[in-house]
């Protein structure tokens, strides 16, 4: 990793004037500064009346993102919304490369240009830090001094443009983030509340996605509220369930407050969380592998104790290439786990095992477990039922985390809240739940739509690893054979659960392409797509490209130009496409034709393929 600062203080080049200036008739700012991303395009303008609030705003590309938004803490010690005294100004450039073990693009780099807001209340320090890249911007606070202190509230938002028509994709708040982003206008959020990510339209190539990083014990997760009168103006709001005010230590520095900026596309290969979390704190990465594995619990949930089935997953496991096997909720004195861990080793895969987060929720508990199956030779935890945000279950996070890297033990928290970008600083982290997912098909007469798969991809899958379960045959889903088989390639995460009975996989067309698509990417691409319409996506991993695209309602040619593969290269084509009519497996429980296609391609040509209503199409591509 390389991480090189470059400091400036205070020079009208970088956009810093502490001077008067006049910025409209109704507001006289004795403070103003601006800082702007790299490449000139994103600007964030910081400005403060005489002893009024301070207020920042957002534009990108000469449009305005974001209107002046507010700034501020309410504390035990003070209240830093009033009477603020600007003592400086510092911007730095930061540039920065270093490598992922999982997620959409392993190899990283990125350049950023930095201010920090120097400032006091009552002779309390307090810096606000904001940070400008090319495809978004963040701030946080960081709260100077030694003792004990008290968040009470937090007052920070931002106020979307007032000037235009918006589109909003806002997933109404549950502690376990299992709803569905809807469509709405502004005023359909008045009073609302709202988890993270959000994302806005305001023009055709103008998308924001709101969201934070950096998200730990120290301070807790947060959402979005609405204003009752107003719903373009959000502010940060704490877990219903957080009765109390923030406990913490001074010096502290608070989550990072996020806006990814851009096109779509600029949204969907953004590593910006990943950028603004600390590095790893493993020096030893080798035991920590991505990967696919079995899971009987979807097909079977009362399998997990019973040796004969999870054997058999082991089976499937290592003929399909899979690294891992899942063994869920219902195996604890019941299934001999050390037994079928042993008998995974000899066939090349490890052994996942559930617990329920309490089962680890004190220190005396996590040494006593995750000891034991570490000294069976389980590769992962399955940690589930968190179902909060506050700062009590952020610690548990946390202390699961480190227990866990302790015994190399690799984690996914399921039943939690949304990634915040943490899987740079805990690499053993391999994915989170937080997500309306496939589980639900078993539990209710539909489930996730076409739409909301078609959402997923700008909205949660944005921000980090995403534990959605694809790839379902044998239930009803009212969406089509081919696009369940895309989801294998759509949906990122470091661990894929696919979900299925192996009895279902074995036999199905689509198997070879689940046996080849890997768990962790080299690059990530957006060809084509709108949420909750259409989408399509290429992953590169190594000199292999898998491309997934999907569609909602309507149906749709998808025009898939194949301008980033290598040139002057042949590529093999191996396309997998249902060819049924789209009501005629929708909702049955056989198995579709799909139509396995090989063509000869390269960077010139263009795939054009008709999907049908809620369908999909596969492409794995491989240079011949």
């Amino acid at each position: 990793m390389r991480l090189q600062w470059v400091r400036h203080f205070g020079s009208d080049k970088e956009g810093v004037s502490f001077m008067d200036h006049e910025l409209s008739p109704s507001l006289s700012a004795p403070f103003h500064a601006q800082l702007f991303s790299p490449d000139g395009n994103l600007k964030i303008t910081l400005e403060q009346a005489h002893n009024g609030p301070l207020l920042y705003t957002v534009m990108n590309k000469g449009f305005r993102v974001l209107e002046r938004s507010p700034l501020g803490l309410i504390t035990d010690r003070y209240d830093f919304q009033q009477n603020i005294r600007i003592q400086g100004v510092e911007h730095n450039t930061i540039t920065e490369r270093y490598e992922l073990v999982t997620g959409k693009q392993k190899s990283q780099s990125y350049e950023a240009s930095e201010l920090v807001l120097l400032a006091s209340v009552d002779h309390h320090q307090i810096r606000i830090r904001f940070r400008a890249f090319q495809d978004g911007a963040a701030y946080r606070y960081e709260l100077q001094g030694e003792g004990d202190i008290r968040i009470e509230n937090e007052t920070s938002g931002f106020h979307l443009p007032e000037d235009r028509m918006l589109n909003v994709w806002a997933q109404p708040f549950m502690r376990c983030y299992e709803r569905t982003y809807d469509h709405a206008m502004p005023d359909d959020l008045r009073g609302g509340h709202f988890g993270f990510p959000l994302l806005v339209q305001s023009t055709e190539e103008q998308w924001l996605l709101l969201t934070e990083a950096a998200v730990d014990g120290g301070y807790g997760a947060s959402h979005l509220a609405a204003d009752e009168q107003d719903g373009r103006k959000l502010r940060i709001s704490y877990a219903p369930d957080q009765e109390t005010p923030i406990d913490a230590q001074l010096p502290l520095s608070t989550p990072w407050r996020v806006m990814i900026i851009g096109s779509l596309g600029d949204l969907v290969t953004s590593s910006v969380t990943t950028h603004l979390c600390p590095p790893p704190v493993l020096k030893d990465t080798s035991w920590i592998a991505p990967g696919r594995a079995a899971w009987s619990w979807y097909a079977e949930g009362d399998s997990c104790g019973d040796m004969g089935v999870q054997r058999q997953h082991v089976d499937f496991a290592a003929g399909m290439g899979w690294e891992y096997s899942v063994v869920d909720g219902g195996w604890e004195g019941v299934l001999d786990a050390p037994q079928l861990v042993d008998y995974a080793k000899e066939r090349g895969v490890g052994i996942w095992l559930w617990t329920h987060y309490q089962g680890l929720s004190t220190e005396e508990l996590r040494e006593e477990k995750l000891r034991l199956w570490a000294s069976w030779g389980a590769v992962g935890i399955k940690v589930d039922f968190f179902d909060s945000d506050n700062q009590e279950t952020l610690q548990v996070y946390d202390a699961i985390a480190e227990s866990a890297a302790r015994h190399r033990l690799m984690v996914n928290f399921h039943g939690s809240t949304k990634p915040s970008g943490e899987h740079r600083t805990w690499p053993h982290v391999m994915t989170r739940e937080g997500v309306y997912g496939a589980e639900y098909y078993r539990a209710q007469s539909e489930g996730p739509n076409a739409v909301h798969l078609c959402t997923l991809p700008f909205t949660r899958n944005v921000i980090g690893s995403m534990d959605y379960t694809p790839v379902t045959f044998s239930r009803k889903t009212n969406t089509t054979q081919g696009l369940q088989l895309a989801l294998s390639i759509l949906f990122e995460s470091g661990i894929q659960h696919y979900a299925d009975a192996i009895s279902v996989f074995a036999d199905h067309p689509g198997k070879p392409l689940l046996a080849a698509v890997p768990a962790v990417w080299d690059e990530t691409r957006l060809l084509e797509g709108y949420p909750g319409r259409y989408v399509t996506i290429a992953r590169r991993s190594g000199t292999e490209w898998f491309v997934a695209s999907i569609c909602a309602a309507g149906g749709r040619d998808a025009r898939i130009a194949l301008d980033f593969l290598e040139d002057h290269t042949a590529y093999q084509a191996v396309i997998y496409q249902e060819q049924a009519e789209p009501d005629e497996y929708r909702y049955r429980s056989v198995l579709p034709p799909i139509e396995i296609r090989t063509e000869t391609c390269c960077s010139t040509d263009t795939i054009t393929k008709r999907l049908k209503i809620y369908g999909g199409l596969s492409i794995h591509l491989t240079p011949l």
